[in-house]
């Protein structure tokens, strides 16, 4: 079942608000939101991915917090794989005219290469191990047929922010050559790698400053300090009180994940071209089972409104899924207490038209409190009145317990009236 587009949009009032970035330190390329982090959102989430990311181990994931420490290298390559954009880091931008302005293929190169030995009018980040998904098709779209070449200097398996044998881009350029492919992008018109190893001692040991990276005017580097020093004025970490209060706002509000908003505009803009649908496998799927109890919590667990309760026009409610809005980050699995979600993170083969009905329910009114709850079929009370009586009948055999018989045993319970049966008169 489909659900009409109602069901799946998130009202306005409980969308999180606006970013609010701040850097993890004083004067850090490296900037925070953390009511857009899973970890200090919630107590389902494992989410460490930034900190996993992090080539120098100085990025620390806890409940509480998001620690940077002073050794960062200004990579980036933790707010790539962010998967809900609350880290970004400074000196990834891309101007789109820039971009398209041009024949030959627009490369891009890394910080570390004196800018003099770079392409005339190349993209300059500072780490080509920072670049996310959804930015190769960005850049790939502003280019408008240029071929976008990540320079290889061959640089990267001595640097500290490599990591690795494998070039820190690779995957982020294999995935997305991949699904740029399935949208009809022609081969020869990929992203690409281009080795032009320069020698290798004029690698500095660090990532420079952006003011040595990046040919700036006059205006754009003092308009640059000016920001910076405003930064370093009031610095705010993910431990001050003033965020904790803004999370705790926010706790239960749905985040705008713009990352994968703008994959997906980004794919369906360049497959509308072609002729090609979104590929499935963009789409998480998630599958209930028999053992759902409609407890709701999965859909107040899920950070993105991907799973959310709606009501129909006949008044019976359930739990939709929107996968366009999910993130496969696997809260509302944990936070089941049936255990009875199942999510496929590369999707079911099938592309969604929309939010789709995982559970349909019948609500009926509790013949105690009068509320309405999810009928089971086996009950007429809701399970909170049920509780109450049960806390009742236990509190009164206490104070009443069951007369004995003639043999000492106790009189069997069938022959006592239930004291919380509203049917039985004093």
């Amino acid at each position: 079942m489909v659900l009409s587009t109602g069901f799946s949009r998130v009202t306005q009032q409980s969308r999180i608000p606006p970013p609010a970035f701040r850097p993890l330190r004083p004067q850090s390329a490296v900037a925070f939101d953390p009511v857009r982090c899973l970890r200090l959102r919630s107590r389902y989430s494992d989410c460490e991915r930034c900190a996993e990311a992090c080539p120098a181990k100085v990025l620390r994931v806890t409940g509480a917090a998001i620690e940077l420490g002073a050794d960062c290298l200004r990579c980036g390559r933790c707010s790539a794989v962010c998967p809900t954009g609350a880290l970004q880091t400074a000196g990834f931008a891309v101007n789109p005219r820039r971009a398209a302005a041009g024949t030959t293929p627009l490369y891009v190169d890394c910080w570390k290469v004196p800018a003099s030995d770079s392409a005339r009018d190349a993209v300059r980040v500072p780490c080509l191990g920072g670049i996310a998904v959804h930015q190769l098709l960005q850049w790939h779209a502003a280019a408008e047929g240029r071929v976008i070449a990540l320079v290889d200097r061959g640089w990267c398996s001595r640097c500290r922010a490599g990591r690795g044998a494998r070039h820190p881009a690779q995957e982020a350029l294999d995935a997305a050559r991949a699904l740029l492919a399935e949208l009809g992008v022609a081969e020869c018109a990929l992203p690409r790698f281009e080795s032009l190893p320069p020698p290798r001692t004029q690698m500095p040991v660090e990532i420079p400053q952006p003011v040595a990276a990046q040919s700036l005017s006059r205006r754009e580097f003092f308009a640059g300090i000016t920001r910076r020093a405003a930064r370093a004025i009031a610095p705010v970490t993910a431990g001050q009180p003033e965020e904790d209060a803004r999370s705790r706002r926010a706790r239960l509000a749905r985040i705008e994940t713009t990352a994968r908003s703008r994959l997906l505009a980004e794919a369906a803009a360049l497959g509308a071209r072609r002729g090609r649908p979104l590929p499935a496998e963009l789409f998480p799927a998630l599958r209930v089972s028999d053992a759902c109890r409609d407890h709701q919590v999965c859909a107040a667990a899920c950070p993105t409104g991907a799973l959310h309760v709606y009501r129909g026009a006949d008044g019976a409610v359930g739990t939709a899924f929107d996968a366009r809005r999910c993130i496969a980050c696997g809260d509302c699995t944990r936070a089941c207490p049936e255990q009875a979600l199942t999510l496929m993170p590369q999707g079911d083969g099938e592309v969604p038209r929309g939010a789709t009905a995982l559970r349909r329910c019948t609500l009926r009114e509790c013949r105690d409190c009068g509320h309405e709850f999810v009928d089971s079929g086996s009950s007429e009370i809701c399970a909170s009145c049920r509780k109450t009586r049960s806390v009742a009948r236990s509190s009164f055999l206490q104070l009443f317990p069951p007369a004995r018989g003639v043999h000492g045993g106790a009189t069997p319970s069938n022959d006592r009236p239930d004291p919380m049966d509203s049917n039985v008169t004093s």
